[in-house]
């Protein structure tokens, strides 16, 4: 439970201080804007393609395991898509964000590290692949059903339009990117290396901050029943949906079933904020 709080604690500590700086220090959500680009476009990308780069991929013998761990962050997304847009009465893009954060657990930041220090180095692979497709899916599900569809716009457009958000997102390039280099066993070295880690070690503190600063800045209205059923969705149903995908589809052993539930059980990710700032819908819900 001590190593628990001891890895969870600082995550949340970063969020008190950004609603401390807006609370001392009065500003607006617009001065926030650089430091967004700077997550956006250059810190977590270089996170994402850090992690995926480094991950053994000729490792993966086994395609059930990524398509139960596909098929469970689906489902979990289009479960909230469903209960937002019919049963909430959202618009398709505010509950396009709300099944984002209903379903994007913190895979980086808090998963890798939880995975290696209570189940050692073996479930960094697993994790990695967990990791690899929730961000994949994630990214284009959110790219799909959130991306702004213009009055008049023919469907042909509105199509192009939504394939240049997916495949020119900073977050899918580097995805893409980090496929690449593991599966040419590419690494980057000196200088290049050490810029991508500063820039990745970067991340984390920077968006948590930033999501901060936004909590603060915004009036508290209280548990709605939007991000009480994102909560329930996040950290009960979607586990327990990754539990029974693995068990009928993968049947991995018992390291990997242990590491693809703890994964599926984590808190949502600070970067359902970020794309919730993005496509400026559901930010104050993310």
């Amino acid at each position: 439970m001590i190593d628990i709080l001891n890895l969870a604690l600082p995550f949340f500590a970063l969020i008190a201080l950004g609603v401390s700086a807006a609370k001392l220090w009065h500003g607006t959500e617009q001065e926030l804007r650089w430091l967004n680009i700077f997550v956006l476009y250059f810190a977590l990308p270089a996170l994402i393609f850090n992690i995926v780069s480094a991950t053994p991929l000729e490792e993966l013998s086994d395609w059930r395991f990524p398509l139960a761990a596909l098929l469970t962050t689906s489902l979990a997304y289009f479960l909230m898509l469903f209960i937002g847009s019919k049963g909430l009465s959202m618009s398709s893009r505010t509950a396009a964000l709300a099944a984002t954060a209903a379903s994007y657990g913190n895979v980086g930041y808090m998963g890798l590290p939880l995975s290696v220090a209570f189940f050692g180095p073996a479930a960094g692979v697993p994790a990695a692949i967990v990791f690899c497709i929730d961000c994949t899916m994630l990214f284009l599900l959110t790219a799909f059903f959130g991306a702004e569809k213009q009055e008049g716009q023919s469907r042909a457009s509105q199509l192009l339009a939504i394939a240049k958000d997916i495949v020119t997102h900073p977050f899918i390039v580097s995805t893409a990117l980090g496929i690449l280099a593991s599966s040419m066993g590419f690494k980057p070295w000196g200088a290049v290396a050490t810029v991508l880690e500063m820039l990745g070690r970067a991340a984390g503190p920077t968006a948590l901050f930033a999501m901060g600063i936004t909590v603060g800045l915004r009036p508290f209205k209280g548990f709605q029943a939007d991000t009480q059923i994102s909560a329930a969705l996040k950290l009960l149903v979607q586990p327990a949906l990754m539990f029974g995908a693995m068990i009928l589809i993968a049947n991995p052993d018992a390291l990997w079933l242990k590491v693809a539930v703890m994964m599926a059980a984590l808190p949502t990710a600070s970067n359902a904020f970020i794309l919730a700032r993005q496509y400026n819908s559901y930010i104050e819900g993310a």
